[in-house]
């Protein structure tokens, strides 16, 4: 009967400890806006829905969030847009009962002015989504807009940049942070080359790892947004749209860092060795450009992908060699420099690929009806710009 009874007390303490570290746990919920109709006086662009999916995957891969605690938006209305907003507002109520930590973060990619986001033919005013984030009873929430003039959102009253973000203990952090692709008055771009906007393409590849300054398998706000600012700088120099600026509102009280993603907790890895060095690209087997940055010799770097069939191309100076990969589920794969051969450079390639004569110089092949606005216009938007010539090759 003793040992009975005490069995039982020992059963009853140890679903305590699994229920409160159950109430303890952090939980993160997400909405992946994505239009690529900006309304009749916008040219369509091609590529905002693909970013909000690219975004999502990743971030319910190794961002800790369940696909259950995530919406993906394409092509809303702004009624659609409000109603997954209350239905987020209602769950994270419910979840704030449960958990000790709740989050939620906000993807839009498509087109915008300095007055709010387009969406088809409707218009969603800045202050209104502001207040419709507040309404949101979250401990953070993180805004990241991808979009033409989308600084004009960090510009409303409190707005102000914040310094860099902190530390590392994310658990006591409160409050709210915005990204935004461009400044108040910048067009943001997208890229044939990349098949993506270049702000989301490069967050993203900060979100696999490349971003990981510290070498700590984390990636942190701070880390993700300063590797996104400077390679979409870096990257936009040359286009006709011009330089595009990235820009930050951080409201955070208390102590840490926010981590954005775990790359401990990926599906696959791969490690470029030290002695790497140049700009990297990996491809997937579909040839969908995974994962860009610029590799430096001294470190190695981990990057988080799906297991599956990888391309890895290695440009130093205009040489380009190739390295084919393929990661198991669970498995960490090391990349070493021996591991690559040199490649033949094409001459053109047909969708904003790389020339000869122009080594590393984006290009896009410009249709009669022009697929995307590089153009920073303020009061009407995008300019259009239509050529007789059909296969017409810009340089960005």
């Amino acid at each position: 009967m003793k040992r009975t009874l005490i069995f039982g007390i020992c059963l009853l303490l140890t679903l305590n400890i699994f229920a409160n570290s159950s109430s303890l746990a952090m939980r993160r919920f997400a909405l992946f806006i994505g239009s690529n109709d900006g309304g009749r006086e916008r040219v369509t662009v091609r590529y905002a829905e693909s970013d909000a999916r690219a975004m999502a995957l990743v971030m319910q891969e190794i961002g800790g969030i369940a696909v259950q605690d995530s919406l993906v938006l394409l092509s809303p209305t702004a009624n659609d847009l409000y109603i997954s907003l209350d239905q987020m507002e209602r769950r994270i109520g419910l979840a704030k009962d449960q958990a000790r930590r709740v989050e939620f973060v906000l993807y839009y990619s498509g087109h915008s002015d300095e007055q709010g986001l387009l969406l088809g033919g409707d218009n969603v005013g800045y202050r209104e989504l502001r207040d419709a984030l507040v309404d949101i009873d979250a401990d953070v929430n993180i805004a990241i807009l991808d979009s033409c003039s989308s600084g004009a959102f960090t510009r409303l009253k409190g707005g102000t940049r914040q310094p860099p973000f902190l530390l590392d203990a994310s658990i006591q952090m409160k409050g709210h942070a915005f990204l935004t692709s461009s400044s108040a008055d910048e067009a943001a771009q997208e890229s044939d080359r990349i098949n993506a906007s270049f702000f989301t393409h490069y967050l993203i590849s900060a979100l696999r790892g490349a971003a990981d300054s510290t070498q700590d398998g984390l990636i942190s706000l701070n880390e993700a947004y300063h590797f996104a600012f400077s390679e979409t700088l870096s990257r936009t120099e040359n286009t006709q749209g011009g330089p595009q600026h990235p820009s930050y509102n951080i409201q955070l009280t208390g102590t840490g860092d926010l981590t954005l993603t775990d790359l401990r907790v990926a599906d696959a890895t791969i490690i470029l060795q030290p002695g790497v060095s140049g700009r990297i690209f990996i491809r997937d087997i579909r040839g969908r450009l995974m994962v860009e940055m610029e590799k430096q010799p001294e470190v190695a770097v981990t990057l988080a992908l799906p297991a599956g069939s990888y391309s890895i191309t290695l440009d130093q100076g205009g040489n380009l060699s190739e390295a084919p990969i393929s990661i198991r589920r669970g498995t960490r794969e090391q990349v070493a420099l021996d591991l690559f051969r040199l490649k033949n450079r094409e001459p053109a390639v047909a969708r904003g690929g790389e020339t000869d004569d122009a080594p590393g110089i984006d290009t896009i092949l410009v249709p009669f009806n022009v697929s995307f606005a590089p153009f920073s216009n303020a009061q009407v938007g995008a300019r259009i710009i239509s050529n007789f010539s059909l296969n017409l090759l810009i340089g960005q």
